[in-house]
């Protein structure tokens, strides 16, 4: 926090959906028995959730607190803590959880990760992904939302919001009806005292959904906005990916568009900024979890006062060490190998573009 100097607050507040991944290795045979759609995501209830599960061999799957959100505030956690106190970052989550033994399986990893978790327990079930990954590498995802779906904003969710740096808002509650009154009361806290807010799309099926009510939201008051290319299409309303984020970027001072391997832009301060990607040795293990890395970068760039293209290559590095690993989370030895090595490239650069001697845009 940065009130009368009282750090007890966290430094990030972020507003997400929670929700427990189980993630299953499957043959196709039993995505044709549940009658699944290989590589789509599906809504399921929860007597077709229950029998999927029963159906995995207990071996087949592992449980962990997934969502994309959760994915940015651990690696911006873990890149906080990189070792050094100074530089330290406290993060914090809040979102609806049920008041079941999945909700509290959900609470206990992300505190074990160093995200402490705001909300208490509602009424209900918490939401849950069953990701089935073929042997092709496809990926479908069955969406149970749960049906602890109402987010209340509470003393001590607002408390945090007022005395954070920043809140980060997923874009994923908007398939959430019952939390928009408390979305909009979560960034307004978030003007009134000087918060920065970043909001991610999420997904471009629900941008174009909400398409309206997303600009309308990033008009009064987001400062970061972070998108992939079909995202960014959707809400700027243009095919050309540079004519749409140029759009967006007139209703938000930062906006942050990620478009695979052929790397990212930033638009701000009147200009465009490209970012290549990271240079890898190998070629990538596994995309899952990519923008959301990359978001942690540029965010945990923002926070320590880099200039954008110090940011845009801070969010490039994380991602790279993400997608270089099995699974969408960046594990802790890896942050701390790179919060060493970030101020580097997030400063340095940043004084050499000023004197004219880099080369290339």
């Amino acid at each position: 926090g940065s009130a009368g100097g009282a750090s007890s607050g966290p430094d990030v507040v972020g507003l997400g959906q929670a929700m427990v991944d189980y993630a299953g290795w499957v043959g196709d045979e039993f995505l044709q028995e549940f009658a699944l759609d290989k590589g789509q995501r599906h809504c399921i209830g929860h007597e077709e959730r229950g029998r999927i599960l029963e159906s995995l061999d207990a071996g087949d799957f592992k449980v962990s607190a997934g969502g994309s959100l959760s994915n940015t505030l651990v690696a911006l956690a873990r890149l906080g803590g990189g070792g050094r106190a100074a530089a330290g970052l406290q993060v914090a989550m809040a979102g609806p959880v049920g008041d079941d033994p999945v909700g509290a399986f959900y609470r206990a990893e992300l505190q074990r990760a160093g995200v402490d978790f705001l909300s208490p327990p509602g009424e209900g079930t918490t939401g849950t992904v069953v990701v089935l990954t073929s042997p092709d590498a496809q990926r479908t995802m069955l969406s149970h939302q749960g049906s602890a779906g109402r987010l209340e904003l509470d003393d001590r969710t607002r408390l945090a919001i007022r005395g954070a740096r920043l809140l980060l808002v997923e874009g994923y509650l908007w398939e959430m009806g019952a939390t928009l009154g408390a979305v909009r009361e979560a960034i307004a806290e978030a003007r009134g005292s000087g918060t920065q807010v970043a909001l991610t799309a999420s997904d471009s099926t629900l941008v174009e959904r909400h398409r309206d009510d997303l600009l309308q939201v990033l008009a009064d008051g987001v400062d970061v906005l972070f998108a992939n290319a079909d995202e960014a299409r959707t809400l700027g309303g243009s095919d050309d990916l540079a004519e749409a984020s140029s759009r967006i970027a007139g209703l938000c001072p930062l906006v942050a568009t990620t478009d695979g391997h052929k790397g990212s832009a930033i638009y701000g301060l009147g200009r465009a900024h490209r970012i290549p990607p990271h240079w890898m040795p190998a070629p990538p293990v596994d995309t899952c979890g990519a923008g959301d890395a990359y978001a942690a970068g540029v965010l945990y760039a923002l926070l320590q006062g880099a200039g954008v293209d110090g940011m845009g290559r801070a969010g490039a590095r994380v991602a790279s060490s993400v997608i270089s690993q099995r699974g969408a989370r960046l594990g802790a030895e890896d942050a701390r190998q790179l919060a060493a090595r970030l101020p580097m490239h997030m400063h340095l650069t940043s004084r050499l573009e000023r004197r004219g001697m880099t080369r290339g845009g």
